[in-house]
Order: C-alpha cells, then sequence, then structure tokens
C-alpha cells in the first residue's frame, strides 16, 4: 500500500478537525487552559463496532424475511441489541481510558456518552481510532443523556404495546379456537 494521502482520507481528517473545532477541541498543541488550570471537558458518543451491526441488521432482517419476528419486533429487537452493543463499547472505552491522557468526569455507560477532559489529541486520536463515534461540547452531556432516557422510554412503551397487542391477538386466537370446539 502506498502512504500517498487518498482523496478519501484527507475528507476524513478534515471532517474529524471541523468536528473536533465545533466541539471545542481546537487548542491543537495549544495549551490554553481554562481559568482553573484544567481543560474544558467535551462530550463524547461511543458508537458500535460497524461490522457488530452490520452482523445484527442481518441477523434480524433474516428473522423477519423467515417470520420469526415481526416488522415492528424487528425494529425493537434491532434497537435493543444496538444498544446493548454500544453498551458493550462504552465499557471497554471506559476501561482503556486509564492508559490515555485524558479522564472521564461523567459517564452513561449504558447510553455510550462520557464527558471527558484532558488532550485534544488524545480525545482526537480516540475519535480516529473509531471508538468515538462523535465529539460535542461538554454543555450538551447533560442534554444527550437526556435525549438517550426518552429514547429508552419510548423503546420500553413500544415494547408494553406490543406486547399488549401480542397477548390480544392470543386471546382472541384462543376464543375463535374455543367457539370451533364448542
Amino acid at each position: 500500500m502506498s502512504n500517498i494521502p487518498t482523496r478519501r482520507s484527507f475528507l476524513a481528517l478534515t471532517g474529524t478537525a471541523a468536528a473536533a473545532s465545533l466541539a471545542g477541541c481546537s487548542r491543537f498543541g495549544s495549551t490554553d487552559q481554562s481559568a482553573d488550570g484544567s481543560e474544558d471537558p467535551v462530550t463524547v458518543q461511543i458508537t458500535a463496532a460497524e461490522e457488530e451491526v452490520t452482523s445484527l441488521r442481518e441477523e434480524i432482517e433474516a428473522d423477519i424475511e423467515s417470520g420469526d419476528l415481526s416488522q415492528q419486533e424487528g425494529q425493537l429487537e434491532y434497537r435493543e441489541r444496538r444498544l446493548e452493543l454500544v453498551e458493550s463499547a462504552a465499557t471497554s472505552f471506559e476501561e482503556s481510558v486509564s492508559d490515555s491522557e485524558f479522564t472521564i468526569e461523567e459517564s452513561e455507560t449504558a447510553y455510550g456518552l462520557f464527558l471527558v477532559a484532558g488532550s485534544a489529541d488524545a480525545i482526537l486520536s480516540e475519535l480516529r481510532n473509531g471508538s468515538v463515534g462523535g465529539v460535542y461540547p461538554g454543555d450538551q452531556y447533560e442534554q444527550r443523556v437526556q435525549q438517550q432516557q426518552q429514547q429508552a422510554q419510548r423503546r420500553e412503551q413500544q415494547r408494553a404495546l406490543l406486547e399488549q397487542q401480542q397477548q390480544a391477538a392470543d386471546n382472541e386466537t384462543t376464543n375463535e379456537t374455543n367457539e370451533t370446539d364448542g
């Protein structure tokens, strides 16, 4: 392979730099710090490995096509299991931070959200390595946690509704069977 930069790698690098800049990590090589002597924290969003997500999607699609899951059940199953993949990736990230040049100030591992402070270069390195899917301003941490909590509540409501519908359908089938037997 050649070390000549491709257009794709150039665009990826500029996209990473733009995201970091928007997130407040624009102090490349700078020693600027906040008034209390520490660097401003940023919010990082951990994502699941793309291969795992693709495999999960294919598995769920196969279950839907075979009739093992309805479309609605498949969508819920996909969301829940993808969240499990994110939580697993977030746990791995959290364990690996001890070797990094940044620290975790707050975390919601279940949602893959962390408020981190430290070296902008180290944070950007994690973004480039793929374990971090996004870097956002630190003041967005609480908002993103609340969004994830609301989505979790909606998933629970959808799951409960789906179970009620399945139970009603099962009861209707049982009643029809009893009527034909009687």
